[in-house]
């Protein structure tokens, strides 16, 4: 194909009374001979507009936002039940990082949100209708880890990128799969740093873990047991609860007999609050300690009570006064109040994939965009970002290198940082 932007045509005849060179062809004459030649060239199957559309080829497929029409990223964590509250923290955060960005070339862009339910079945359900929804270009989800994981082959099956502000275990970027990022530090190094908490500062050497059986829960918790365990200390019981159950003394009034001198639950704020509250009902005097899904105010603190006071907690590490991060804290606080565990993660998320999506889709000729949904997942793959969280870049599986946790501690109805 060739393409044509301009034609000039030019007659010159001389004068030969004065000798100068003057224009004979009429204006009129001139434009209609290019009309000729125009016509004549897309009869003949020319291009002759004046720039020519990006063809655009992706082996994993194409994905066609309609002229008009609204880059929709999906999103996905628990609006509803006892895990709402973290949930609804990631939407807020996702939701400033749309009303910042607005459009993409032209193209207005929303979210698409859905209740993931902090569990598989619901999650995989999620997947399944972003993933068939041609306006949606990836998924800032899932939030749990025992719903990311079997989303993740969904998103997979779709090719489809999904990045998880939330979802920690282990389990979730092992598997491979190419459409797979999250921007949170994942459990291999919470366990590590939780167990060496406890054997290290705390010189504490007798320990009672409890988890809730999920995929998260229960995968942190083997983790701070083999880190104990291998740091010489005694894993003196290892028990197993269900979600959504309220009565946990019958456990615990098996563990007191050991006399733990801490108590480790991996799991989340509903059961783990009870579970701090209970240990001072049945008379076991240990510290409590647990991983970040009980490091919110409302959800746990103020669940728990006085039974909250000198617990520890593992939480995302932020540079705290790196400017990204006091400038995020500033916008997302005016606008929804205090900050929940991974509101700077839901917004991250959100937009290092409107960032890639940018980097990627190309307009065309009827005025659509088409976005190549491998080179979204490459671009994901090569973000170097700054962002609300710290410095964003993800590693082969894509997990994000510069993530990292901390240790907090309840004192006077607030978290405080353990110093290193």
């Amino acid at each position: 194909m060739a393409n044509f932007s301009m034609i000039v045509v030019k007659s010159w005849v001389s004068d030969q009374k004065g000798g100068d060179l003057i224009m004979k062809i009429d204006g009129m004459l001139r434009w209609g001979f290019l009309t000729v030649i125009l016509v004549t060239l897309l009869a003949l199957g020319f291009n002759v507009s004046p720039v020519a559309a990006q063809a655009v080829k992706d082996e994993w497929g194409i994905i066609t936002i309609p002229k008009g029409g609204t880059i929709k990223i999906g999103f996905g964590a628990a609006l509803s039940g006892d895990y709402a509250k973290l949930g609804i923290d990631i939407k807020n955060g996702a939701q400033l990082a749309v009303e910042e960005k607005k459009t993409i070339q032209g193209f207005k862009i929303a979210l698409e949100v859905g209740d993931d339910q902090c569990e598989g079945a619901p999650s995989v359900a999620l997947a399944e209708k972003l993933g068939a929804n041609p306006s949606v270009v990836g998924v800032v989800g899932y939030m749990c880890s025992g719903g990311s994981i079997p989303a993740s082959d969904v998103q997979n099956k779709y090719k489809k990128v999904m990045i998880s502000p939330s979802s920690t275990a282990i389990a979730l970027t092992a598997k491979g799969l190419p459409v797979v990022f999250r921007v949170c530090p994942n459990d291999g190094a919470q366990g590590t740093v939780a167990g060496k908490f406890v054997l290290e500062k705390l010189k504490k050497k007798n320990v009672a873990i409890i988890h809730d059986k999920s995929a998260y829960g229960q995968g942190i918790a083997d983790i701070v047991k083999a880190t104990v365990e291998k740091g010489g200390g005694k894993v003196l019981s290892y028990e197993g609860i269900t979600r959504g159950d309220k009565d946990f003394s019958p456990v615990l009034t098996k563990i007191k007999p050991l006399k733990p001198e801490l108590i480790y639950f991996g799991g989340m704020a509903a059961e783990g609050a009870l579970i701090a509250r209970q240990m001072k009902d049945v008379g076991i005097d240990a510290i409590f300690m647990s991983d970040e899904g009980l490091h919110d105010v409302k959800d746990f603190i103020g669940a728990a009570g006085k039974a909250s006071e000198g617990a520890y907690i593992t939480a995302p590490r932020v540079e705290e006064k790196a400017k990204a991060v006091v400038t995020f804290k500033e916008k997302y606080e005016k606008k929804f109040g205090p900050l929940g565990v991974f509101s700077r993660q839901g917004y991250d998320a959100t937009v290092v994939l409107m960032r890639a999506v940018e980097k990627v889709a190309k307009k065309q000729p009827d005025g659509s965009l088409a976005v190549g949904q491998k080179a979204l997942a490459d671009a994901v793959r090569a973000t170097k970002l700054e962002g609300a969280t710290g410095k964003i870049a993800f590693d082969a599986k894509g997990d994000n290198t510069g993530a990292e946790w901390k240790v907090t501690t309840v004192k006077g109805g607030k978290f405080e940082d353990v110093k290193k």
